[in-house]
């Protein structure tokens, strides 16, 4: 009987191990699925904010464009107008 009982208890500490094994992999499926989740939720911001900065450097460009023009003769033309000066002693660009 002893051997039995031995056996038995063998039995459910084995099946105990088993259970804490499954215990431990779940938890950390579950915490991998949430850090998983949360990952792709940064991502999503950080595309949208990649997308806005990419708006706001293709109006830079076409500012940028509008003030220095090329030249396609080969040379580069060079045009700029300041904006106008609203400051009495100082004049504008090209006035006497």
């Amino acid at each position: 009987m002893p051997q039995k009982r031995d056996e038995c208890l063998l039995s459910l500490l084995s099946l105990s191990i088993k259970l804490g094994v499954i215990l431990v992999a779940s938890v950390s499926c579950s915490e991998l699925t949430v850090a998983h989740q949360h990952t792709r939720a940064l991502y999503r911001e950080v595309e949208a904010e990649y997308a806005r900065q990419q708006e706001h450097l293709l109006v830079a460009r076409r500012a940028f464009a509008e003030i220095f023009q090329i030249d396609h003769g080969g040379g580069q033309l060079v045009m700029w107008d300041p904006p106008p000066s609203d400051d009495p002693e100082r004049p504008a660009a090209g006035s006497p």
